[in-house]
């Protein structure tokens, strides 16, 4: 059994903004060498969330969050953020098969960060266990 664990930094800007993660996931498989076994993405903090979606689905998971989570009825600023990365969740595990994360060509991986911040640094964590 294999581990390998990379840490990378994604620069944003928000509120509700997507960053495909797809490429940088399908890199750092070739770069641990497992061919079959399961990789874990976790983004740091208590406001960013990851999801897969369906690739030009964007604007409307980004209206629905928008339409079920409002910005403005919260007393605390950003509590909106907090419940969106619940209800989303900060981690993703996906398997891995001949090198390649099972998940069809027409998903992306996103980041998404949910505050309104700029030149924010996101830390994700990607941790792969295999043969």
């Amino acid at each position: 059994m294999k581990a390998y664990l990379k840490s990378i930094n994604i620069i944003t800007f928000g509120p509700m903004e997507l960053y495909p993660m797809r490429k940088i996931i399908e890199d750092t498989i070739a770069e641990s060498g497992v061919e079959i076994g399961s990789i874990l993405v976790s983004a740091e903090g208590a406001t960013p969330a990851l999801l897969i979606l369906e690739k030009g689905l964007e604007k409307s998971i980004i209206k629905l969050l928008e339409m079920f989570v409002p910005y403005t009825i919260w007393r605390h600023g950003n509590a909106y953020a907090h419940l969106i990365s619940t209800i989303l969740s900060t981690s993703l595990i996906i398997p891995i098969k001949d090198s390649k994360i099972v998940l069809d060509r027409d998903y992306e991986i996103y980041l998404l960060e949910t505050r309104a911040v700029y030149n924010h640094r996101r830390k994700v964590l990607i941790y792969i266990h295999g043969n």
